[in-house]
């Protein structure tokens, strides 16, 4: 059964920032009416200088990645979180 809040406003399930000398970002996993989970790296700095860059299989601040399980989004955030601590973001390449 998947929880949406009162006001049907997807469900946070964590969220953790990750504040180093060059980046500030936030990975974020939230729970979405239907059961299925959203994982996305935002830019918090702000100038937004990280905003559409590429990092660990995500374009910061414009997609996600959808998981059906809890588990499946706990690995998804895990990974995220280390590509945002290990990585520096880069320009998207066609």
């Amino acid at each position: 059964m998947s929880r949406v809040s009162p006001t049907g406003l997807p469900e946070i399930i964590q969220q953790t920032p990750v504040i180093t000398d060059t980046k500030n970002l936030l990975v974020s996993t939230v729970r979405i009416g239907g059961g299925y989970f959203d994982t996305v790296i935002f830019d918090e700095s702000d100038d937004k200088r990280h905003a559409g860059l590429w990092l660990g299989g995500y374009v910061i601040s414009h997609s996600s990645k959808k998981s059906g399980s809890l588990d499946a989004a706990m690995d998804d955030h895990r990974k995220a979180l280390h590509a945002a601590y290990t990585e520096e973001p880069q320009a998207v390449t066609k």
